[in-house]
């Protein structure tokens, strides 16, 4: 749809501070939180040292106590819930706790032979449970829970029903093995040394994922765990107990000693960030929006990190109306290039041109007083290239197209107002193959003929039906030879 405005994030390198994480207040007594469950990104559960359960159903503006056991100093060790309303709970008096009213009340459903440390659904029906050394799994949203491992590590992943990763620890090192079949067997497939204990797994799918824990010691697999490769290791006391990636660049770990990490380019390079929430846990419910709940609870709603605004002036030929100077609202992508050759992409946002030509672009990557150019590009209009690179400024940047043709790469713009003066990105390139030439014309002709009409990129005007208007734009710029001119 052209009015959505959303973000796409290639990231390779990035500067941030912890002010994009916001410390939440909590109701005393403020005791260690080990685990925490949000079914929405309203509502959500966490569960602690001395039968702490709190609970918030507004995104964590407010927190409050929920009372589970009375007189009682025993610690709860695990939440998870799959909707609002259905939920489970381990606590260290070995019992499995079940709730269908939101936590207002819970019922025992089975006791284990020791502690239940960590409850994981991969969807509403299928979930396990660990209760060492027994992996308990259901396949049938938690009505029955069944034994189908017993040697289990304390740490463990699915990334789907069949597959997941846990890790065993013996002699001063750990072993990390791979399931296939939902838990049932395990294999091993790597082994740490020199107490480089894993305390942790993120996977983003099948192949791609990252293991962490003592010493900072972070690994990466691409080939679904055949071979791990090292990341970082700092050979100190510093544990990372939590991991989560928003997508395979963006990933946070969180640490024991009062920071965390964050990567922004698949973890190639790992930053460091003060976010004092002891042995915290690190969970992304959405792109945006993620907590790290610990000592303290931390909440973000930009990833975690900090991002630079484009103010952008931009018209393209046909959607612009030169007689009351307002243009068609479109979605457009405008890329933050390297400055230097192969120009390679350092960033990408998309968002919406308003009717006066304006929008704002925002991006993660962008570092103040770097060079970049500015790549502009749109469903059926020639892509378009700044004419000098350009840099941010206290994480802010303005550009104008529309003043002249010297504004573009190459002057590659086209003047489509003389009261006031306006210039505008060449329409026509319909196949998006950067230049305007036949083919082009070909589809514009074939729709029109057609009578092809709604949001397609055939339709050079943006009034939703293809015609004489569209046909007259393209043959003029395939007659001229328009083409992307960049650096």
């Amino acid at each position: 749809m052209r009015k959505l405005l959303t973000f796409f994030i290639f990231i390779l390198s990035l500067n941030i501070s912890s002010g994009q994480w916001t410390e939440q207040t909590t109701p005393p007594p403020h005791f260690n939180l080990f685990s925490f469950s949000f079914p929405t990104l309203n509502t959500g559960f966490a569960v602690g040292y001395g039968n702490t359960m709190i609970k918030t159903t507004d995104s964590g503006n407010n927190w409050y106590n929920i009372s589970i056991f009375q007189n009682t100093a025993q610690d709860l060790q695990a939440v998870w819930f799959i909707n609002e309303n259905t939920g489970w709970m381990c606590s260290t008096n070995d019992s499995l706790y079940h709730t269908t009213n939101s936590g207002i009340s819970w019922n025992t459903q089975m006791k284990f032979p020791g502690d239940g440390q960590k409850i994981f659904f991969i969807n509403s029906s299928t979930g396990w449970i660990l209760a060492q050394p027994n992996l308990y799994k259901t396949t049938n949203e938690g009505l029955n829970w069944n034994i189908i491992y017993s040697n289990m590590g304390l740490y463990y992943t699915f990334v789907n029903e069949n597959t997941g990763w846990m890790t065993t620890y013996s002699g001063g090192s750990s072993t990390i093995h791979k399931s296939t079949d939902g838990g049932v067997t395990w294999n091993a497939q790597y082994s740490t040394s020199s107490f480089r204990v894993i305390y942790s797994f993120a996977f983003v799918n099948e192949n791609t994922g990252w293991a962490a824990g003592y010493r900072e010691h972070i690994l990466k697999t691409t080939n679904g765990g055949v071979t791990w490769i090292q990341q970082r290791d700092m050979n100190n006391s510093t544990g990372l107990f939590s991991m989560d990636f928003i997508n395979e660049n963006t990933g946070w770990a969180a640490g024991g000693s009062g920071y965390s990490l964050y990567t922004v380019n698949g973890g190639a390079n790992w930053n460091q960030v003060s976010l004092p929430a002891g042995r915290g846990n690190i969970k992304f419910l959405n792109s945006q929006t993620g907590w790290i709940i610990g000592s303290k609870i931390f909440k973000t709603t930009t990833s975690g990190l900090t991002f630079r605004n484009l103010q952008l002036s931009l018209l393209t030929e046909g959607f612009y109306n030169s007689i009351t100077n307002t243009f068609v609202s479109d979605t457009f992508t405008v890329y933050l290039k390297n400055a230097n050759s192969p120009y390679e992409n350092i960033d990408s946002s998309v968002s919406v041109i308003n009717t006066q030509g304006a929008g704002v672009f925002r991006y993660f990557n962008a570092v103040n007083n770097v060079n970049y150019y500015l790549a502009v590009k749109h469903r059926n209009s020639i892509e378009t290239w700044s004419s000098l690179p350009v840099s941010f400024s206290s994480g802010e940047l303005n550009y104008d197209f529309t003043l002249s043709a010297a504004q573009a790469y190459g002057n590659n713009l086209i003047q489509v107002n003389s009261s006031p003066v306006r210039f505008a990105i060449y329409g026509g390139d319909v196949n998006r193959d950067r230049i305007i030439d036949a083919s082009d014309l070909s589809t514009v002709e074939n729709d029109a003929g057609a009578g092809v009409s709604g949001y397609v990129n055939s339709d050079l005007t943006g009034d939703d039906f293809v015609d004489a208007g569209d046909l007259s734009i393209v043959e003029n710029n395939a007659a001229s030879g328009i083409v992307v001119i960049n650096p």
